[in-house]
């Protein structure tokens, strides 16, 4: 492993069969197998996966994000958290917030080719945004899979663009709302632990997209949900949705707030381009 970089239970030895030249005094050995910065791993434990179209709801006011439970359950988050820079934020950006699964990559394609496994245009908008926003990836898996997808997928060393930080399924927790007038216990991605941390970010200059909208309801107006990228060897013939993104989040940069905007319209903004 420390001279192929390929773990040993990847790695398979095969013996040239037939006779060998007189020359040849050793047997001729390959060593196949994938090295380890190209393997896009699973989870060690995987999330609970809900069905999209039974569990996900969209959050419309924040009167739960001001639950004193929920605050509490903040707060515990928020000290517990710990962020680590892996490029400088850069004064006078607007915050732009990614999902990873689904809005950005096919996670269930991972075996497949990368064409298949990233959304299409996705280099292509994380450059054109890297000019008005501060890019970072919060993905609702573990530490050790999201570093190993990012990592595959080229978001970390790309020439044109940089993230400035990810986050992973631990900074994320339950909250109690409300689903169909019911209550419904869920996880969510609370945008108020990235401003306790960087205070030069708010309610003003953050966009979070997601292709689940319960992950909004601590701060819904910040939220704006993309269609999900599933059976990317298909999908990604017709999927033009990051570049109806990429239209949308230029054209708003420049308000000095995005507090008035109404982010479920955006897709108004995409008919019309």
């Amino acid at each position: 492993m420390e001279l192929t970089n390929v773990e040993p239970k990847r790695q398979k030895l095969m013996l040239v069969r037939g006779k060998l030249p007189a020359w040849c005094i050793i047997p001729t050995l390959f060593d196949i197998g994938t090295p380890e910065a190209k393997v896009i791993k699973p989870p060690e434990v995987m999330p609970e996966v809900l069905n999209d179209l039974e569990e996900d709801y969209t959050p419309d006011d924040e009167a739960f994000a001001n639950l004193a439970q929920n605050q509490k359950s903040l707060r515990s988050a928020a000290t517990k958290c710990q962020i680590n820079l892996m490029h400088p934020l850069r004064s006078g950006k607007k915050l732009l917030v990614l999902d990873l699964d689904y809005t950005l990559i096919d996670c269930k394609a991972l075996n497949g080719a990368l064409v298949e496994v990233m959304r299409p245009g996705l280099h292509d908008f994380l450059t054109v945004c890297y000019e008005h926003y501060d890019i970072v990836i919060w993905s609702q898996t573990s530490w050790r899979a999201l570093e190993a997808k990012v990592t595959t997928i080229g978001l970390l060393d790309h020439p044109e663009y940089k993230i400035s930080f990810v986050m992973d399924i631990s900074t994320m927790f339950s909250v109690l709302s409300q689903r169909d007038g019911k209550p419904f216990k869920h996880q969510v991605k609370a945008l108020d632990i990235i401003w306790s941390k960087f205070p030069q970010f708010s309610a003003k200059n953050t966009i979070h997209v997601d292709d689940l909208s319960r992950n909004f309801a601590m701060n819904p107006k910040q939220g704006l949900k993309i269609g999900a990228f599933k059976n990317g060897a298909v999908s990604r013939h017709v999927d033009r949705e990051l570049f109806h993104l990429a239209r949308y989040l230029v054209d708003i940069c420049n308000l000095g707030d995005f507090q008035g905007l109404d982010h479920k319209r955006w897709k108004d903004h995409r008919r019309n381009n």
